[in-house]
C-alpha cells in the first residue's frame, strides 16, 4: 500500500471549488482535508506505485486544477535494507 500526501492548486476563476472538493471526496482512496483559499490538501492510498502516478495523472486532469504537488510519500512497505558493520580503520 502507498500512502502519500498532495496538494492541489486550483485556478482562482474557478467557480465550482465545492464541486471539485465533493468529487475528490467521492473517491475512496482519498481523504481531503480542509482547503485553504485554491489549494486542497489530500492524502491517497493507492494499492501500488503504478495506482499512485495513475491518481496523481488524474487528478492533474481535473478541470480547474492547475497544478498537483506530492508533498510525502510513504516508503513503509519497501524491504529494509540490511547493513553490515564496518571495521575501523583506524
Amino acid at each position: 500500500m502507498k500512502i502519500s500526501s498532495m496538494v492541489i492548486t486550483l485556478d482562482d476563476n474557478v467557480a465550482g471549488i465545492s464541486s471539485i472538493e465533493e468529487l475528490l471526496a467521492g473517491i475512496s482512496c482519498i481523504e481531503v482535508g480542509q482547503r485553504h483559499g485554491c489549494k486542497i490538501p489530500i492524502v491517497l492510498e493507492a494499492e501500488d506505485e503504478s495506482d499512485s502516478r495513475e491518481w496523481f495523472y488524474r487528478i492533474s486532469q481535473f478541470p480547474g486544477v492547475l497544478k498537483v504537488e506530492v508533498a510525502f510519500v510513504s516508503f513503509e512497505d519497501l524491504n529494509p535494507v540490511e547493513c553490515q558493520e564496518v571495521e575501523s580503520q583506524e
